[in-house]
């Protein structure tokens, strides 16, 4: 009995006749070869028309004759093509869930199938009623005999079925040729069964049977679904989103078949609800219908067979699968033998890239090609199209992971904006030649300034990008990077070139090299040089190359071997200077460090020994002015040390002996004092003690445990006098509690303060329950036994004759996860007067939000030198912060209150949604404080910049490197959405 489910009552298409008549040409004959029904044993009862397979062997025995076919006024005329019958049997049943396995019949070999072009289209016939009917001799088929029927209702997991007496099946009436596949047999007088799923049951009416009408299959094709759910878009949880989109693809799990052989030799494996085959060798199916071939399925709810043609057609809800693509579609032509699939009306999605798009025509090719005719594609979710190209035809290659656009345009928000003949545009992260995204910006200096690079794949291990920068105030700049990279190596070469800046009237140029590597096993080799043409390049043209932008721009060349107990260094570093004071050049430094710890459980040992020639530029326009400062020369470096180490959870001890040796051969064409041979010893010894006292505490928010540290230095430095020797790398401490606990308290190998003191400290923390630290406090204070002698001192010594220093502050306060607030100062060891201090409060609940505020005063410490350059008295304050769903601001300012001057503002917004962004920035900055602190010069700019996902940037995103600086990594993530 026929059944209107709506639940998933899958019958397999287990049709061996279809396989034997698969070569057996249509008759102008309504009857049926065969015809079957499910039983409630899950078997299939079929009827065979014996007569009708007697007349097809006959005419298998005549195929190599010409054969007559009545004509519709009973003359016979020849058949234009020799005909053959398949003789296969027919089995009578078949087990409902067995799936026939349909091998593609290949009339050429495999190699001419993928070769040759698609076929010649099919003379599909036209829909009933589109021409006029011809009458035929009648026919009439035997009646079958009466049958019982079965009702059936669901029943848990099973079919509870009882056996039902039928009324007569009426004859079949072939009263009207057939003239296509789109018409069926009239069935009169059979009462027929409605059925729908109530619960655990079948809610089922009888209704008086009636002939169907002649059915057009294309009629019977719906619209793809548009909804989100259609195109496996699932939105996120609230309070889930990880980004600026509110959903994500998410591919249902399928098991694709796994078949090694190429498309074409592999099995095609059909099933679905029910299925006729005609005469002629097409196979009519209905519900449920799923076509199999590899990693390839097309489901839909009706379809057409035409196994001597090796095509399919499919029509309502089809749908095409394999791993990371869907197709949804009115209907679906197949090539089963190019494994060609012409697609109508359909759309696509494909879940890794995060693509989707729609045409009205796709062709998914037998590789991997996907063909788009009056397309579109798009980045965007579901329901969204802010922007997309559009084009006469896209063709995107998986394989190749480009796509290539022609007659395409750039639509924003449904407009066009950008029309371009060929686009070739990148579909994955795999590198590919082409254009990337041009950058625009303006500022008062410069005017305006665009580029647009071009990348070059060159290799699988080396690229290139050339980037044109046209500068309306300058000239035309071009900037160029090669990458290359080998099995132990990476380097990069970075150009730049302006053969005549109107401004600055010369040319210009910038060089850069970077070379990381490791030739052999614990050897590795760096190479940072940098060097341009003037001290004004980057003031005046910055640069899109990732190169260091300093002032002492590094040219260096380093190897290191490295054992687990020792490491070497051999290195050479030189500079060039844009500003500031010439640095020493180590050319070169040899470098021996190596030790051991907890020897015994107790001794730790360590050593280092260096060797150094230091340069220096004494002629150019940034040479030192002071003539102990034009101090050249060798170094060598000793420093052995032994040590013990008594730790329990409540304290340590930690005695410890060190060697300070520096022996120098030195030239100084200022000052023959300042030259020769000089030699530097200190034997240093110290005692660095302290205890853990803890205690429990309960405050509001819970269990905290509380730790009184209590911790004291003693230290003896008997070091030779300094007065005569430079100080090619070493630089006094800065004043802070850490640092009045450090041996020789100062940084480099040419200074040790010959001190006799005893530093003391005591710092509190509370901990959580889960070890984390919440608060610290501490202050620290060193008590001196002799004088100091310059230059020499200890950290914020001033003369070197103090008995005891200042007293240095320490807080770090995590308020919450998300708020720190930091500080240290230094407080006045007479009058407690605060003479310096710097908080930090830094507030970053999450990745979306900061607010950063830092204070900086000394101006009280320099108070009999106000124009010292290291007096500040500074804030600066910076934020970013959501706005809405979609909108964020962000900005900065630096104040010099000292000055009442302003050294930065910058004030930005930011729109973002799921498939695009766009910044505008607002900033004006100091270009070049003078030599008067009062005197500054600024400059203003507003850079625009667009963010497209999956395309790229292009516009100027100056303004928020700021945020890198304050956190320490890249905060501007331009992939992330």
């Amino acid at each position: 009995m026929p059944f209107d489910t709506r639940a998933a009552f899958k019958l397999t298409l287990a049709v061996a006749a279809a396989i034997s008549a698969q070569t057996l040409h249509a008759q102008e004959n309504p009857e049926r070869l065969w015809s079957c029904n499910l039983t409630p044993s899950g078997e299939w009862d079929c009827e065979v028309n014996e007569s009708l397979m007697q007349q097809q062997a006959q005419q298998n025995e005549l195929s190599s004759q010409p054969r007559q076919i009545p004509s519709s006024d009973g003359s016979q005329q020849q058949s234009e093509q020799t005909r053959t019958a398949s003789q296969d049997s027919v089995p009578t049943s078949k087990p409902a869930d067995e799936t026939v396995a349909v091998e593609p019949v290949s009339p050429a070999p495999a190699a001419a199938v993928i070769t040759t072009a698609a076929p010649a289209p099919i003379a599909w016939p036209e829909p009933a009623g589109s021409q006029p009917t011809q009458t035929a001799t009648p026919a009439t088929a035997s009646a079958p005999s009466a049958q019982n029927d079965w009702n059936c209702v669901a029943s848990g997991d099973s079919w509870d079925c009882n056996q039902q007496p039928a009324p007569g099946r009426a004859p079949q009436v072939a009263g009207t040729a057939v003239l296509g596949r789109e018409q069926q047999v009239a069935v009169a007088g059979k009462p027929e069964w409605n059925c729908d799923a109530s619960g655990n049951s079948w809610d089922c009416k009888e209704v008086p049977g009636a002939a169907p009408a002649a059915t057009s299959f294309a009629s019977l094709s719906t619209r793809t679904p548009a909804s989100a759910a259609a195109l496996d878009w699932y939105a996120y949880a609230p309070g889930e989103a990880p980004g600026a989109c509110r959903g994500r693809y998410v591919e249902p799990d399928f098991v694709y078949l796994e078949d090694d052989r190429p498309l074409d030799q592999q099995p095609i494996y059909i099933n679905a609800l029910s299925s006729t085959t005609e005469i002629g060798g097409v196979t009519r199916l209905d519900g449920g219908i799923q076509l199999q071939r590899g990693g390839r399925l097309i489901t839909s709810t009706h379809g057409e067979l035409d196994q001597q043609a090796q095509y399919a057609r499919l029509f309502g809800e089809v749908r095409y699968r394999e791993k990371g693509l869907l197709l949804t579609s009115e209907q679906a032509d197949a090539n089963l033998l190019s494994g060609d699939t012409r697609f109508h009306n359909a759309q696509y999605v494909m879940h890794e890239e995060h693509m989707r798009g729609q045409a009205g025509l796709i062709t998914r090719f037998g590789d991997s090609r996907i063909g788009l005719e009056e397309g579109s594609i798009t980045y965007c979710e579901p329901g969204s199209n802010a922007w997309q190209i559009a084009a006469n035809s896209i063709e995107i290659n998986p394989e190749t992971g480009r796509g290539v656009a022609r007659h395409a345009t750039l639509d924003v928000a449904g407009i066009p904006v950008l029309y371009t003949p060929y686009l070739s545009f990148p579909i994955d992260e795999r590198r590919q030649s082409g254009f990337l995204y041009p950058s625009i910006s303006y500022s008062e200096s410069d005017g305006v300034d665009i580029s647009v690079p071009y990348y070059f794949n060159l290799a699988e291990n080396f690229d290139d990008t050339l980037t044109p920068r046209l500068i309306s105030e300058r000239g035309l700049l071009l900037e160029n990077e090669f990458r290359y990279m080998n099995r132990w190596s990476h380097n990069v070469l970075s150009t730049a070139w302006l053969a005549d800046d109107s401004q600055y009237d010369d040319s210009r140029w910038l060089l850069g090299l970077e070379h990381q590597g490791s030739p052999m096993e614990r050897l590795y080799t760096r190479i940072d040089y940098t060097r341009v043409s003037d001290d004004d390049y980057f003031e005046d043209l910055g640069t899109s190359l990732d190169i260091q932008r300093h002032d002492h721009l590094d040219q260096l060349l380093e190897l290191r071997y490295l054992q687990p107990d020792w490491n070497l260094t051999l290195r050479t570093q030189g500079y060039q200077t844009i500003d500031g004071t010439s640095p020493y050049e180590r050319v070169p430094q040899l470098l021996l460090n190596g030790g051991r710890n907890r020897i015994g459980g107790l001794l730790d040992v360590s050593y280092s020994a260096e060797y150094t020639r230091f340069e220096r530029d004494l002629t150019g326009t940034y040479a030192p002015v002071d003539d102990a400062d034009a101090t050249i020369g060798d170094r060598i470096h000793l420093r052995p040390r032994l040590g013990l180490a008594f730790e329990r959870p409540w304290g340590y001890l930690r005695p410890s002996a060190m060697l300070w040796h520096t022996q120098y051969d030195l030239d100084n064409d200022r000052d023959a004092d300042l030259g020769g041979s000089q030699t530097v010893s200190a034997n240093v010894l110290s005692i660095d003690s302290g205890l853990i006292l803890e205690r429990s505490l309960e405050l509001a928010d819970g269990q905290y445990t509380q730790t009184l540290e209590p911790r004291l230095l003693l230290l003896h430095a008997d070091a030779d006098d300094q007065s005569e020797t430079p100080a090619f790398d070493s630089s006094q401490l800065d004043f802070t509690y850490y640092n009045l606990f450090h041996e020789t308290g100062w940084s480099g190998n040419d200074r040790v303060a010959d001190t006799s003191q005893a530093t003391l400290g005591l710092s509190s923390a509370i901990y959580s329950e889960q070890g984390r630290e919440k608060l610290r406090v501490g202050i620290a204070q060193a008590y001196y036994f002799q004088d100091r002698q310059a230059p020499a001192l200890r950290p914020g010594d001033v003369t070197g004759t103090e008995s005891s220093s200042n007293l240095a502050t320490l807080l770090n306060w995590n308020l919450t996860p998300s708020l720190r607030l930091t500080h240290n100062g230094e407080i006045d060891r007479d009058g407690f007067e605060v003479l310096e201090h710097n908080y930090k409060l830094s507030f970053l609940p999450d990745d979306k939000r900061l607010l950063y505020v830092n204070y900086r005063d000394n101006i009280d410490k320099y108070s009999d030198a106000p124009t010292d350059p290291r007096a500040h008295q500074q804030l600066d304050i910076a934020f970013r912060w959501p706005l809405g769903d979609s909108w964020t601001g962000y900005g900065r300012w630096q104040q010099d209150l000292d000055n009442s001057e302003n050294l930065e503002t910058l004030l930005g917004v930011e729109y973002s949604s799921c498939c695009w962004k766009v910044r505008l920035t607002g900033r004006s900055w100091v270009v070049d404080p003078s030599n008067n602190i009062n005197e500054f010069e600024t400059d203003n700019g507003i850079f625009l910049q667009f963010v497209l996902r999956g395309l790229g940037t292009f516009g100027q995103g100056q303004g928020r490197e700021f945020l890198e600086e304050l956190t320490g990594y890249d905060e501007d993530d331009n992939g992330a959405f």
